[in-house]
């Protein structure tokens, strides 16, 4: 049964959060804002010893079509904040909530364009190549490299990669790269197949306008 602390967090979420077109997942603390390739995730992430939350933002890219949710870009944005009163966590509730809004803001803007994410990504491998690790993080890279018409760029990406979780998928989207648009039909077969698991609406052309 949800409690105070959640229930100041719902309120808060859906006075900072809906405007920018989030929607909460389920009854969970998680919304996602959609942005037709990937998404927005805020995540008032509850913890197994208090009531409170922490506070996580990502960006999602729908193109892997995983089957599951996870933080791609971005990610804790607020250490856990412990709930003492319903007065003193109205305010954590709202200070959470505005955060959330303007970081969601900012991913909405410098991932405007897939060629706007792919210079993003290629930035951020170089940034912290010791994060990276040959997987998602690489990949990802690798996809936007691709969608953005950067076949050299995206098979050297994908031939990095070494986590053999991720190598499969990989090497199936880099045989791909010698035509374009088998490419990004994969691509947006992928995109169809996460946007159901997430109960989002199906897009015929998740690039186009």
């Amino acid at each position: 049964m949800p409690g105070p602390h959640d229930t100041l967090i719902a309120t808060a979420a859906r006075k900072m959060l809906k405007p920018q077109g989030f929607i909460q997942k389920g009854r969970s603390r998680v919304w996602l804002a959609d942005q037709r390739w990937w998404i927005v995730v805020v995540e008032f992430q509850t913890s197994g010893f208090e009531k409170g939350s922490y506070l996580n933002v990502a960006a999602h890219w729908l193109w892997t079509g995983q089957g599951y949710l996870s933080f791609d870009f971005g990610g804790r944005r607020k250490g856990f904040i412990p709930y003492q009163s319903e007065s003193q966590f109205a305010d954590v509730a709202t200070m959470l909530a505005e955060a959330a809004a303007t970081e969601a803001s900012r991913l909405s803007h410098i991932f405007s364009s897939i060629e706007a994410s792919s210079d993003v990504l290629a930035l951020d491998l170089h940034n912290s190549p010791e994060r990276c690790g040959g997987s998602w993080r690489t990949c990802h890279a690798a996809m936007a490299a691709g969608l953005a018409g950067k076949a050299d760029d995206a098979a050297r990406l994908f031939s990095k990669i070494e986590d053999e979780r991720v190598v499969p998928f990989a090497n199936g989207m880099r045989d791909l790269l010698h035509d374009q648009a088998c490419f990004q039909g994969q691509v947006i077969r992928n995109i169809s197949r996460q946007r159901q698991f997430l109960g989002l609406n199906d897009l015929p052309n998740p690039f186009g306008g």
